[in-house]
């Protein structure tokens, strides 16, 4: 700019404060429980086995409570946690599905010790 538009300028009674050394900290932090023998409402391991979640719902009530440790969990996090468990489940049980159609539709086989074109027996 010029000296001539510097004058123009009018300047705003505005001071800026200096950053503190933590404004540069996330605001949020995402705790991660890498304690195997913690619950995450999930699963817990115990005793060397993995042990699933279940939830205690009650009439009446708006939190769900963890099987494994009795904390009370929001409903959406039990919800979206029983969704896909339930989507994984679907997918699976369609790939067996689609496997079992691709096998029922063979006849033959090759055989792995002599390498020629055997029946599969159906009995």
């Amino acid at each position: 700019m010029t000296d001539e538009a510097d004058d123009k300028v009018k300047r705003l009674p505005v001071r800026f404060r200096t950053p503190r050394a933590d404004d540069n900290a996330p605001t949020l932090h995402i705790v991660e429980t890498w304690d195997r023998s913690a619950c995450n409402h999930k699963y817990r391991f115990e005793g060397g086995k993995m042990r699933d979640a279940t939830y205690a719902i009650r009439d009446g009530e708006t939190e769900v409570e963890c099987g494994l440790c009795g904390t009370r969990l929001d409903p959406m996090f039990v919800l979206r946690r029983l969704a896909t468990d339930e989507t994984q489940w679907r997918r699976s049980a369609e790939r067996y599905a689609d496997e079992m159609r691709r096998l029922s539709a063979r006849s033959r086989t090759k055989c792995e010790h002599c390498g020629e074109m055997t029946r599969i027996s159906r009995s």
